[in-house]
């Protein structure tokens, strides 16, 4: 297994024209990251209390932990991987330094395939395909970063 971290920013310097209202639309796909359950745990331990970090980063349902528990529980007496965990991480805190709060604020999230499993944290996250849920704000003022968090059962 790698013990390697890779991190990339991007940025660059952009110009706007005083008194002109702009729009502005930023679309891209992220990088993901990828850890088995396992490393995934040892990689957060050394951060504090693993579970409560899930919680905080990705707000996973009451429904959403059940599943992950019984699919834990099904995979360990099989002798198993329940499943991989594939990590995303966007700094949304900066949109917080603009001139007054993000007017009007969409996120689309795509989990890959409908079997996937996927956590954020969002008010009123509505799901819009089988493989894409979205989040919808107006006059947002982020107050933290974006933790997405999808699940993948290994193949059978």
């Amino acid at each position: 297994m790698a013990r390697w971290t890779l991190k990339s920013t991007y940025y660059w310097q952009q110009t706007f024209a005083a008194q002109q209202e702009l729009v502005i639309d930023h679309r891209y796909v992220p990088s993901v990251g990828s850890l088995g359950r396992d490393r995934a745990r040892q990689d957060w331990a050394k951060e504090g209390d693993v579970e409560s970090r899930y919680l905080r980063r990705y707000c996973p349902s009451p429904k959403l932990l059940a599943g992950i528990e019984k699919a834990t529980r099904a995979a360990k007496e099989a002798q198993a991987i329940a499943f991989s965990e594939q990590r995303i991480e966007y700094i949304l805190k900066t949109g917080a330094n603009w001139d007054g709060p993000i007017k009007d604020f969409t996120l689309t999230v795509d989990k890959g395939d409908a079997k996937n499993v996927i956590s954020f944290c969002g008010d009123d996250v509505k799901k819009i395909s089988p493989t894409q849920f979205q989040w919808h704000a107006t006059d947002f003022t982020p107050t933290q970063d974006l933790y997405v968090l999808i699940l993948t059962k290994p193949p059978s």
